[in-house]
């Protein structure tokens, strides 16, 4: 090992350090405390194949460079992976690869943070798993994806019903950019337009910036909240159709980058929606008999079950908080 210079360059580590901090007992095979094995000896029970130095199977870390070899060459673009894996899988991955190839092994490494649950890494042999299949059972696949993106892939994911419950919350505000327009909606004046296709383009670039940023992803959710922002305010204001149906496209694209499918079946609360339809249609009449008091006491109750209340030129809307 201490004929590899770049040892510890992906992690960091000083080979030194890593020598003088080790406790473990050195096995009496290695020539130096920090090599690893390249063909682990065949021990009962165990698989095994034929091979010069006998019976045996490929150690750890050289399944993942064979793999890769035979696969995807010398070089690959993207290497990704746990955090957990940076030292020493990782690490030996490169030392073995460029020692054989004398290239870089891979341009850029991405390692993901842990899932964890009650602050626990979530694993098999703690018998804490919550597995996709039973998820899924229970939830929309988007609210899946969007715990996921909702912040830096390197950070660690808490599961929880705090985040569970904040990704359905987004599922729900992005949902709402999917609405048409309103009944009889009269159409946006050309400036207003003009700034809600204007909205739709900078919400493209800042979510292209955010992507090219180390894979943003809360970034470019972020640009979509914009621009979600932007089409309902549009809405509240009278856009037709017509205005609408360059921003909605551009939602569409973006959220589609996300692998966001957003089917309307999927949007949680659905059963109260035409209840919410109703008490609006009740308000723009107790409204129309300037009974200010009943239309504030509807607007304020909608708002403390987590649904707002925008009132705009051509009537009132609504959209889950």
């Amino acid at each position: 090992m201490d004929r590899d210079a770049d040892y510890g360059k992906l992690s960091g580590r000083k080979l030194e350090g890593m020598e003088a901090g080790a406790r473990i007992q050195v096995d009496e095979r290695k020539e130096h405390p920090m090599d690893f094995a390249l063909w682990k000896a065949a021990k009962p029970g165990e698989p095994a194949w034929e091979s010069p130095w006998g019976m045996g199977r490929p150690g750890w870390h050289i399944e993942c460079s064979a793999m890769n070899l035979h696969h995807l060459g010398e070089q690959i673009d993207i290497h990704g992976g746990g955090n957990d894996l940076i030292f020493p899988h990782h690490e030996n991955e490169i030392a073995q690869t460029e020692a054989i190839t004398g290239k870089p092994f891979a341009r850029y490494w991405m390692h993901n943070g842990m899932l964890t649950l009650k602050n626990e890494k979530m694993s098999k042999s703690l018998g804490n798993m919550v597995t996709i299949r039973e998820f899924l059972g229970e939830h929309p696949a988007d609210v899946m994806r969007l715990m996921v993106i909702q912040s830096a892939y390197r950070n660690p994911l808490v599961y929880s019903e705090d985040t569970l419950g904040s990704a359905e919350q987004v599922l729900r505000r992005l949902l709402s950019a999917k609405k048409p327009a309103q009944s009889g909606a009269s159409g946006l004046q050309a400036q207003a337009a003009l700034a809600l296709n204007e909205s739709a383009q900078k919400a493209r670039e800042s979510f292209k910036a955010a992507m090219d940023d180390d894979f943003n992803t809360a970034g470019a959710l972020a640009a979509v909240f914009e621009l979600v922002k932007a089409i309902n305010s549009a809405r509240a204001d009278g856009a037709s159709a017509a205005n609408l149906e360059e921003p909605q496209a551009v939602f569409a694209e973006l959220t589609g980058v996300l692998g966001l499918q957003l089917l309307e079946s999927q949007r949680s609360q659905s059963d109260a929606e035409p209840f919410i339809d109703l008490l609006l249609e009740l308000r723009q009449d107790v409204r129309a008999e300037k009974n200010w008091a009943m239309s504030d006491k509807i607007r304020d109750g909608l708002k403390a079950l987590g649904v707002l209340v925008k009132d705009g030129k051509d009537g009132s809307s609504w959209d889950w908080e």
